[in-house]
């Protein structure tokens, strides 16, 4: 019986507690979210996708929109495509959920002598990007691996 009286009293605490707290202030820093262009969705392997998933890709980049003013002061969207380098520099933090334009295309050849295959990946962000970046989704180890980050390892 002591038992349960604890609990309802920490329930009771912790729920008077909850309902004194006032709507989160939103954070002044600055984000890009770059993501999918709900016209023209990017999603690897279409052809097998099922309707559902087609019809989430064109809610995502929305979705997340109303999700980031909600907690910050000051969001931009861009699609992929339109993305440039600069657009980063003009921010806190830059969210990749879809993949800029590529910088230089990947390249596969075979040494003619030996045989072996040669792979180059795409590269989406050059070397010298040093701006902070947070990469989400199935883009992550398509933008990083020219970056040599292993994040398709996770």
């Amino acid at each position: 019986m002591l038992l349960l009286t604890t609990i309802i009293a920490g329930l009771t605490f912790v729920g008077a507690s909850f309902a004194q707290v006032g709507p989160a202030q939103k954070s002044e820093l600055k984000v890009l979210f770059v993501g999918h262009n709900p016209e023209a969705p990017q999603i690897m392997f279409a052809n097998m996708a099922v309707e559902r998933t087609k019809q989430l890709y064109k809610e995502r980049t929305p979705a997340f929109e109303a999700f980031l003013n909600s907690r910050f002061e000051h969001v931009t969207v861009v699609y992929g495509e339109q993305y440039t380098i600069s657009m980063s520099d003009d921010v806190d933090v830059t969210i990749f959920d879809a993949r800029p334009k590529p910088i230089t295309a990947s390249k596969r050849e075979v040494d003619p002598e030996t045989g072996e295959m040669d792979y180059q990946p795409a590269s989406y962000l050059p070397l010298s990007f040093d701006r902070p970046a947070l990469l989400i989704a199935e883009n992550s180890p398509q933008i990083g691996e020219a970056l040599g980050l292993k994040l398709d390892w996770l």
